[in-house]
C-alpha cells in the first residue's frame, strides 16, 4: 500500500470506521498497543500543561493505522498528535503541509540540557524538527537466558558461524532458535533487512535510494540464507498474530526486535536480565563491519490544531520534559532519548554499553527509509516468501519487489 496516494473504497471505509475521535477532539493517535500506559501518560501531561482535553485514541494493526492517517490528510481532517516514523515517512509527510515546525520547542529542550542536536536531526526535514521523540531504541537479538544454558550455549554468540552453531544447538535442545512473526503489517521486512546489511551494509542504504537493486547479489544471497535458515526449522510460524507470543511462552528463545519491546516482555511476566538478555548481530562474514538499526519513533503534532490553539504548544514543552520520558519508562519500558531521564531497565542501559563498546555502523530501519509509496507492497513481496520459503518463491519474490523498485524510480 502506498501511504499517500488514493485507497479504495475498502479501505476508506476502514479508516473512518475506527474511531469516532477527530481533530477537533484534540486527540493522540497512536498504533503502538503495548504502549497505550505511557501513551495515556503522554496525553494527560499534555492536556494538564495546555488546558486541553487530550485523549488517547488507538488503530491496530500498523496497515488500518496508516490507511486512517491517508484519509485524515486527504480530508484534512489530521489528528492534533499522532504517532509515526522518521526518515523517509517523515519526509513523506511533511511534504504535505500537514506537520508543525517544532524548532521552538527544540531549540528550548536543548538548552535545557533534555536533548541533543543530534537527537533532534532524528526527527528533522531540512534541517527542521517535525517530531517529539517518543522512543529512541537500538535493534538487537533478545534470547532467552535458561535456554541458552540449557543448550550448553556460555555466551552469546561474536560471529555468524558461532550464531548458526547455537541455532543448531537451541533446536537440538528442543526449542525452536527464532521467533519469527510476520504480522502487523511491517515485521516481514526483518530478517530482510538483518540478512541484506549483515551481507553489505552498502547495499542495504541503496535499497532505499534507489541505487541497488532487490534482485543483486546481496540480495539474493541474503534470500538464499534465509531460506537455507527456515529449511533448518529455525523459525517460529509466520502466521502467529501475537508478535511475542512464542518468545514469552517458551516455544522460540531469540526475537530479532527493537529494544523498545523489553517493556512488553516484562509485562508478560519475563524479568530482565535474569530471563532475557540481548546481543548485536553479528555480519555474516567477519570481513563485513558489524550495523545495529537505530529506530526513532516521534510523534508529530499537527500544524492546523498548533495554529488553532497556540496552548497546544505547552503540552510539546510537557511531552519532551525528564517527567513525561519517565512515565513512559516506568510504566510500558520505554526510552525517547531525554539526557535527564532514568534509563527504563537494564536492558536498555545495556544496550548502550553493547553499542558503545562495539562500535558497529548505525543505519535508519527499512521501514522509514525506504520511500512510503513502493513500503506496503515490498513488505507484502517479504511475507509471501516468508509463507513459502522456497528458492522459486524467493526468486518469485525478488522480481516483484524489483519491479515494484524500478517502476518507482523510473517515475522520478
Amino acid at each position: 500500500m502506498s501511504l499517500f496516494k488514493t485507497i479504495g473504497a475498502a479501505g476508506l471505509a476502514t479508516a473512518l470506521s475506527v474511531g469516532a475521535a477527530s481533530a477537533a477532539d484534540l486527540a493522540l493517535y497512536s498504533d503502538k498497543t503495548p504502549w497505550n500506559a505511557g501513551m495515556t501518560g503522554l496525553a494527560e501531561a499534555a492536556s494538564k500543561a495546555s488546558g486541553a482535553t487530550i485523549k488517547l485514541q488507538e488503530i491496530t494493526p500498523t496497515d488500518k493505522y496508516q490507511a486512517f492517517m491517508q484519509t485524515s490528510i486527504a480530508g484534512n481532517n489530521v489528528p492534533a498528535f499522532f504517532t509515526w516514523w522518521n526518515g523517509q515517512q517523515l519526509n513523506d509527510l511533511v511534504a504535505t503541509g500537514v506537520a508543525a515546525d517544532l524548532t521552538p520547542y527544540w531549540q528550548q529542550a536543548i538548552a535545557d540540557g533534555d536533548f541533543s542536536a543530534d537527537q533532534q536531526a532524528l526527527v528533522s526535514v531540512d534541517g527542521k524538527p517535525y517530531g517529539i521523540l517518543l522512543n529512541v531504541a537500538n535493534w538487537v537479538m533478545f534470547y532467552n537466558k535458561n535456554h541458552f544454558q540449557k543448550a550448553g550455549i556460555a555466551n552469546p554468540p561474536t560471529t555468524w558461524a558461532e550464531f548458526i552453531e547455537d541455532c543448531d544447538k537451541l533446536k537440538a535442545a528442543g526449542f525452536t532458535p527464532i521467533n519469527g512473526p510476520a504480522s502487523g503489517g511491517w515485521m516481514p521486512f526483518i530478517w530482510f533487512s538483518q540478512l541484506v546489511l549483515g551481507t553489505n551494509p552498502d547495499s542495504f542504504v541503496g535499497l532505499t535510494d534507489g541505487s541497488v537493486a532487490y534482485d543483486s547479489p546481496d540480495v539474493q544471497n541474503a534470500f538464499k540464507v534465509w531460506g537455507e535458515m527456515y529449511a533448518k526449522g529455525y523459525f517460529t510460524d509466520p502466521r502467529e498474530q501475537d508478535d511475542q507470543k512464542f518468545f514469552v511462552d517458551g516455544t522460540a528463545s531469540m526475537f530479532l526486535v527493537g529494544d523498545w519491546h523489553s517493556g512488553s516482555f516484562v509485562e508478560a511476566g519475563m524479568k530482565a536480565g535474569t530471563d532475557f538478555g540481548t546481543f548485536l548481530m553479528p555480519s555474516l562474514s567477519p570481513e563485513v563491519q558489524q550495523s545495529v538499526i537505530v529506530e526513532a519513533s516521534p510523534i508529530v503534532v499537527s500544524k492546523a490544531a498548533l495554529e488553532a490553539n497556540p496552548d497546544l504548544g505547552k503540552g510539546v514543552q510537557a511531552m519532551m520534559g525528564a517527567d513525561a520520558a519517565n512515565v513512559l519508562g516506568s510504566t510500558v519500558q520505554v526510552y525517547n532519548g531525554n539526557l535527564k531521564a532514568n534509563a527504563p531497565n537494564e536492558i536498555i542501559a545495556a544496550d548502550k554499553d553493547l553499542v558503545a563498546a562495539a562500535k558497529p555502523r548505525a543505519l535508519v530501519r527499512w521501514w522509514e527509509a525506504v520511500p512510503s509509496q513502493i513500503q506496503g507492497d515490498l513488505v507484502a513481496a517479504m511475507g509471501a516468501f516468508m509463507f513459502n520459503p522456497t528458492a522459486d518463491q524467493a526468486t518469485e519474490t525478488m522480481k516483484t519487489m524489483q519491479t515494484i523498485n524500478a517502476d518507482y524510480w523510473a517515475s522520478k
